[in-house]
């Protein structure tokens, strides 16, 4: 049987039957020809070469009993359309030759294009919200559940764990919101966030745990190093001075209580806690300083520990 004689026609998509050969016609359904019409003009018989040129250059490297396929871009009037053809080898009783089928995926390319641009704006806004449900909007600091979360994960994941754990409370912060306004409390929230977040090193979680209060987290050495960077923050801050909506300004101070994991608990809650107290003891011995928590500092009365301070004032 001649190549001409396989029924291309009845076949309904573009179709084309060769000899993988220099200088061999090849014999193409009017679908297929509709695609070589730019390249071969009205009467004249395609070639290998022909055909091979359309699907550039990839045809003559295509092992037909592999079952390969060949992805083009094809031309057809002013739009460009993206084809898959697939090749394959075919026998009719002594005659052999190959078979190159094409599927005009255009609409499912679009399709797939439109879909990875979908997936990558969800994808974005997952991440955004993820962001968002963990940070603090103000501040840009964590939130509580990101502080919770992250020092979870901190504890399983690395071995030999050791941290300290801060809580640093801005001194007077009620006076700056009396006087000056809430929108003026907000700008000290917002200066004081970035100022000690500046001092910190990288293996730290800092969180704002509700209002004027602040959690540090840092796994990055040792206690001392840890209450170091927390005093060189405190200096840092202490040097501002803020412009308020009068004529003054202001400074801002902070006092620090900090908790060691090991030492003085081995969950966060009572690392806060034992933090949270070294942090009276800080506010009710003048404020403005860092305070690590010790048992020595306290005297147990009843099942109350009460800081060792003469004229104990009133925290804030």
């Amino acid at each position: 049987m001649d190549l001409g004689d396989f029924p291309l026609e009845s076949i309904g998509l573009p179709a084309a039957v060769f000899r993988s050969e220099a200088g061999q016609h090849v014999h193409v359904n009017a679908a297929f020809r509709a695609l070589m019409e730019d390249r071969l003009g009205p009467d004249k018989a395609p070639l290998f070469e022909d055909l091979d040129a359309l699907l550039g250059g990839q045809l003559q490297d295509v092992n037909p009993e592999s079952g390969d396929s060949i992805i083009q871009e094809i031309k057809i009037g002013r739009k460009r359309h993206s084809f898959e053809f697939t090749v394959g080898l075919i026998s009719r009783g002594e005659t052999n030759a190959v078979l190159l089928l094409g599927v005009d995926k255009s609409d499912v390319v679009k399709a797939e294009a439109k879909l990875s641009s979908y997936v990558g704006i969800i994808e974005e806004n997952n991440r955004e919200l993820q962001r968002l449900a963990n940070t603090d909007p103000l501040t840009e600091a964590a939130n509580r559940r990101a502080l919770f979360n992250r020092f979870e994960e901190l504890v399983k994941q690395v071995s030999d764990f050791h941290c300290t754990v801060s809580i640093l409370d801005i001194d007077h912060f009620k006076r700056y919101n009396d006087e000056y306004g809430h929108d003026f409390g907000d700008f000290v929230l917002k200066t004081f966030a970035q100022q000690v977040r500046v001092q910190l090193a990288d293996k730290t979680i800092f969180a704002r745990i509700g209002g004027e209060e602040f959690c540090v987290v840092d796994y990055s050495g040792g206690a001392e190093m840890a209450r170091e960077k927390l005093q060189g923050a405190l200096d840092a801050v202490r040097d501002l001075q803020l412009d308020t909506p009068k004529t003054e300004s202001v400074n801002i101070t902070f006092s620090a209580g900090v908790a060691e994991y090991g030492r003085d608990g081995h969950t966060l809650d009572d690392l806060l806690k034992n933090a949270d107290r070294a942090l009276y003891y800080a506010k009710a011995n003048g404020r403005s300083c860092v305070i690590p928590y010790s048992a020595e500092l306290f005297e147990k009365r009843d099942t109350t520990l009460i800081a060792r301070v003469d004229n104990l004032k009133s925290r804030e």
